[in-house]
């Protein structure tokens, strides 16, 4: 196993708060982006199509469906983007990110509970450096940050490696991941797969669960 040591210094904040995915928020609030693996790059053109599931079993909270679609127009590119959260009892309705995902888009901090989430700032070294992440090796990043990745796989027809995040701050938690190659993370706002434990349980699930991308 190789092992990698990457240095540099990010400020990302707000995990959680990754669930507010409309264009206009992401503009609005950039952090997104700023943690390197998450947010899109340039667009290199053509027709997409990409859906998330996302879920939050330690919430108890419905599931939530993420869909993205580019479409080539006659002015440009025609975006789309739309949450689905079908068959929610009455006590379940309400919008689909949350008072955290509101307060986030209005440029606002908002605590559910005590338990910081896991820095996930020093993967950014990885995006500054285009590092290609490989299957079977240790990658030593800044901050007491450390990816360690397993076998390649696939998910939702593209090939990924797949690997878990750890720092040295955060003991109780770890950030199980599925990452493409750059040309796909590219496209994409979250990873193939991003899945934060906490004490052995799961608190956040987000999957790719379609990707098409016709140029």
């Amino acid at each position: 196993m190789l092992n990698y040591r990457l240095r540099g210094r990010e400020t990302f904040t707000g995990l959680l708060l990754l669930i507010l995915v409309t264009g206009a928020m992401v503009g609005s609030t950039g952090y997104i982006a700023s943690a390197g693996i998450f947010g899109m790059e340039d667009y290199p053109g053509g027709k997409l199509k990409v859906v998330f599931q996302i879920e939050e079993p330690g919430q108890e909270a419905p599931t939530r469906i993420y869909t993205t679609t580019v479409t080539p127009g006659e002015n440009g590119f025609d975006v789309m983007e739309k949450v689905n959260s079908p068959g929610r009892g009455k006590e379940d309705v309400s919008s689909a990110f949350g008072a955290s995902g509101s307060a986030g888009a209005a440029g606002s901090q908002y605590e559910e509970d005590d338990t910081p989430s896991v820095d996930l700032s020093p993967l950014r070294a990885l995006d500054d450096r285009n590092v290609e992440v490989r299957p079977n090796q240790q990658y030593l990043l800044p901050d007491g940050g450390r990816l360690v990745t397993e076998e390649r796989g696939e998910l939702a027809g593209i090939s990924v490696v797949y690997g878990t995040f750890v720092h040295s701050n955060y003991p109780n938690q770890r950030v199980k991941f599925a990452l493409a190659n750059n040309d796909i993370e590219d496209l994409l706002l979250f990873p193939p797969l991003l899945e934060r434990i906490e004490k052995g349980n799961v608190e956040i699930r987000i999957e790719l669960i379609e990707f098409s991308h016709e140029e």
